[in-house]
């Protein structure tokens, strides 16, 4: 691979962010992050990025807010939601919205998360 995928982490907690920046290798990957819907939205607008991966719980709103905004000006946009949300409605309907994936935050969750982002991209 001669180009570095690009994404874009949404999360608002530092802990988790570190350890999926930690799981995702620099040579494999480019890596945005935002910690805020508003920064999420900023980034994602401003800039290509082959997926974003978008916790649910962030400070000023939601992450089913942020993928229906993304998802509204670029429909083709690879977007993942990765939450400690076990929630089945929003699961469903995040999937049915578009999204190619989701991951809830179990123990360990962020050891398989450059194989699950790999096969969305590579799908």
């Amino acid at each position: 691979m001669s180009e570095k995928y690009k994404l874009l982490l949404i999360e608002d907690n530092p802990e988790h962010l570190e350890l999926m920046i930690e799981h995702l290798p620099n040579e494999i990957f480019e890596i945005d992050t935002a910690t805020t819907k508003a920064e999420a939205l900023e980034k994602a607008m401003k800039k290509e990025y082959d997926l974003i991966t978008i916790d649910y719980y962030l400070p000023d709103g939601n992450g089913l807010e942020v993928f229906t905004a993304i998802h509204d000006r670029n429909s083709d946009q690879k977007m993942i939601m990765v939450t400690a949300a076990d929630d089945p409605e929003l699961s469903f309907s995040v999937m049915k919205g578009g999204a190619l994936d989701y991951i809830i935050k179990s123990f360990k969750y962020y050891t398989q998360l450059k194989e699950r982002i790999i096969e969305n991209l590579e799908e």
